[in-house]
């Protein structure tokens, strides 16, 4: 029996991914630097920022934490105004709290963008327990999941993970809780299968079918 649910936030959640993307490479090309494709990003999509530019170049440590402070302004400014819940999330989010569900959230956006986000889109009610980058360890380790299931006080195998990236589904075996992939943020279906998840959907409403 499912009796609590954790979810990623940016592209779980949220249509925010093609922003950072942009946000992203528009801090690079301001410094000159090379900018990130699409495929990369969507293989390395929830892990730090710091470890995306990492992957394709060497940058070092300051210019970096200037770049993430630049695509997170701009993250926070496009949230207050144009940021939507993807499909059918609230009304999910509705049933599984009416089902005495306990709702997690784990994300690697800085605790003070997530908040201003949450609060434009009106959902922080939902969640019985948020993590952001500041409270565990960078995913794929599982200390944020963990954390979670015992502040729940329930087992991992009455817990379900729900990510749109690659690195949710390590995570989530990382853990031993099952893991639902979402084909919502910017990896492609074909990085999804390439990881395993126990199952991939398409639209977070069918995750109520998968509640007993």
């Amino acid at each position: 029996m499912i009796r609590g649910v954790v979810f990623d936030f940016d592209g779980t959640l949220v249509d925010s991914m093609k922003k950072i993307f942009e946000a992203l490479n528009e801090a690079l090309n301001k410094r000159n630097l090379p900018t990130i494709d699409l495929n990369l990003l969507g293989r390395m999509a929830g892990r730090p920022i710091s470890d995306i530019i990492s992957a394709r170049m060497y940058v070092p440590e300051p210019t970096i934490k200037t770049i993430e402070n630049d695509v997170f302004k701009a993250y926070v400014e496009f949230c207050k105004v144009h940021c939507q819940l993807l499909p059918n999330v609230e009304n999910t989010l509705k049933v599984l709290k009416s089902k005495g569900i306990k709702l997690g959230l784990l994300t690697t956006t800085p605790r003070k963008p997530l908040k201003a986000v949450l609060r434009k889109l009106a959902i922080r009610d939902y969640f019985d327990i948020m993590l952001a980058k500041e409270d565990a360890k960078s995913k794929p380790d599982p200390d944020g999941l963990r954390q979670i299931v015992t502040k729940f006080e329930i087992g991992a195998d009455e817990c379900l993970y729900v990510g749109d990236s690659p690195i949710d589904i390590l995570t989530g075996k990382a853990a031993g809780i099952r893991t639902i992939a979402i084909a919502t943020g910017v990896t492609t279906m074909e990085q999804l299968k390439e990881n395993t998840p126990d199952i991939i959907i398409t639209d977070l409403e069918q995750l109520l079918t998968l509640i007993n």
